[in-house]
């Protein structure tokens, strides 16, 4: 057939193609999202050539002073700038990024009526102003003291932090955090990991046990629970770090596979979501675990004794079994 007497059959148009796009109201048009995604990858490629000539030009300016910029230092700085290109700011810091998961430090230099701490009893002739209330405390005897809580052994702040950094550039909490942390000398590497496993699975079932038994209104509004709350955090954050230590150390000894790795990562993730779910709850008025559709915390707040029991049992079977292959 002619080509124009067929144009003339459709009524001037041209005919659907039955192997093309489906007529309709839609036809022919570009999916919006995927062009500004096109868009999008398109900028960010030719942002980060740029973004790489940039911090390989800083690295030979480096190396040209004398400094020896490595691939870790160019890496670091990409990613840093590529976020401030895509989001317009820069990257948060560490000490942002934990304010969002991690109280502050319990301060222990406050005279409180009844003290965190046990005093010294001043005896008979010694004044009693507090009427025998100093006589009681409020935290629980530590079983590690070597790394509990203590006006002798602080959580570092902020002004501890800048302190040392310019007196010893920082070399001070890094001694301080070896000493708490890394398997002692001496000790079998696998003895030290099952007595970090027993200190973590401690004192995140003591966390887990105050943050079922003090509810979430009173935490917010009482000053005792508040405290206690920020004691216990940080002390199962300093479990956390040991934990690290002694499993990096059996990890490199024994040569574990990357499997394994992984599930050795398991509690320390586990408890992060614990109180990280428990800092945000107390941080924004709105958020309540027990309300959230995927919450960590929201079943086992919601378990009886019996199946918090069973829980815990759980997790001493996980800790044995893996401790048994990381030890092979």
């Amino acid at each position: 057939m002619d080509p124009l007497q067929a144009v003339m059959k459709h009524g001037g148009q041209q005919p659907a193609d039955p192997e093309g796009p489906p007529a309709g109201d839609d036809a022919g048009e570009m999916d919006p999202v995927a062009s500004a995604r096109n868009r999008r990858h398109n900028r960010r490629k030719r942002t980060m050539d740029a973004i790489l000539g940039d911090v390989l030009h800083d690295a030979l300016k480096l190396r040209d002073m004398g400094q020896r910029p490595t691939a870790d230092f160019v890496y670091k700085k990409t990613q840093e700038r590529a976020y401030e290109e895509e989001y317009g700011h820069k990257p948060p810091s560490a000490t942002d990024h934990a304010m969002k998961y991690i109280p502050f430090p319990p301060d222990l230099h406050l005279h409180r009526l009844i003290p965190l701490h046990p005093l010294e009893d001043e005896g008979d002739g010694g004044r009693d102003t507090r009427h025998g209330l100093h006589r009681c405390h409020v935290l629980p005897d530590d079983p590690w003291p070597e790394r509990a809580i203590t006006t002798a052994n602080p959580v570092w702040t902020k002004r501890m932090h800048a302190a040392d950094q310019e007196r010893r550039k920082g070399k001070g909490y890094t001694e301080h955090e070896d000493r708490l942390y890394n398997p002692r000398a001496g000790c079998d590497p696998s003895s030290e990991l099952l007595d970090a496993m027993d200190e973590l699975a401690y004192w995140e079932e003591h966390l887990l046990t105050f943050l079922r038994e003090a509810p979430l209104p009173l935490r917010r509004t009482l000053p005792y629970l508040h405290e206690y709350y920020r004691f216990a955090v940080h002390r199962t954050v300093r479990a956390e770090k040991r934990y690290m230590r002694c499993r990096d150390a059996v990890v490199v000894a024994r040569k574990a596979s990357t499997d394994l790795f992984r599930r050795s990562e398991l509690p320390v993730e586990r408890v992060r979501s614990f109180y990280g779910e428990a800092h945000r709850s107390l941080a924004s008025p709105n958020y309540d675990p027990l309300r959230m559709k995927k919450s960590a915390l929201a079943p086992l707040m919601k378990m009886t004794v019996e199946e918090f029991g069973q829980w815990k049992a759980d997790r001493k079977a996980e800790r044995e079994a893996l401790l048994a292959e990381l030890t092979v």
